[in-house]
């Protein structure tokens, strides 16, 4: 038995037999011993806790990046409505399309952005300057009072995964069976690292299937 768990912080890997799963409360439907099969000598030179917290890292980014963007439109002077509808908007287009942006050099952006302190560190001054609107007027910004309570319904909906995970629920409920957004991202990570080290990976369809036929196999058990 293949039994791993690591522990950065407040960030935790566990690795099982079937598996890895996160403090995040993600599920990667592949193991260490696996992505060395399809990817040969590539943990040997980024090993899998890195590439692990990375994909934690994207899979969230839909949440860190629409709320920035929230904030960025409503210091613009944008209607507080129009732009949490566009936060909205961009949130389900980048959830749904998270493995088409992945590139490495965002990597280091990604993680940023998905950490708890600079959420809550920026969306609190962002909101308390809101709230002054006549101290952040001094440097020629104009923001409406509106803009506060629609920051912080958003904030529960992307930070607290609200919106996620009903999107999940919705998702479950549907009989198609398709590889799961963790294991998407963590596979084209995969490819990036391959690409960028010249490690041809000439099982990619293999991989995928293996990661469908993992993902199924739990989510008939879970209706059992």
């Amino acid at each position: 038995m293949n039994f791993r768990k690591v522990s950065e912080f407040k960030w935790q890997m566990m690795e099982l037999p079937d598996g890895i799963t996160t403090s995040n409360g993600n599920w990667y439907h592949i193991t260490s011993q696996q992505i060395e099969k399809y990817t040969p000598g590539l943990l040997k030179r980024y090993p899998i806790e890195r590439i692990v917290k990375e994909a934690d890292a994207w899979v969230k980014s839909a949440d860190g990046l629409s709320l920035v963007i929230f904030f960025i439109l409503a210091y613009l002077s944008v209607i507080p409505w129009l732009a949490a509808l566009i936060s909205i908007l961009f949130f389900m287009i980048w959830y749904f399309n998270t493995s088409a942006f992945i590139n490495l050099a965002s990597n280091p952006l990604i993680k940023l952005i998905t950490t708890d302190s600079f959420s809550y560190s920026v969306t609190a001054v962002l909101l308390i300057g809101i709230a002054f609107t006549e101290s952040i007027a001094s440097y020629g910004l104009s923001v409406e009072f509106d803009a506060l309570w629609y920051g912080l319904i958003l904030f529960f909906l992307f930070k607290v995964g609200l919106l996620r995970l009903v999107i999940k629920f919705t998702q479950s409920r549907s009989s198609k069976p398709k590889v799961e957004m963790p294991d998407r991202i963590l596979n084209m990570l995969l490819i990036r690292y391959g690409m960028k080290e010249g490690i041809l990976i000439g099982k990619i369809n293999e991989m995928q299937d293996r990661l469908l036929e993992v993902a199924n196999y739990h989510k008939t058990r879970k209706k059992k």
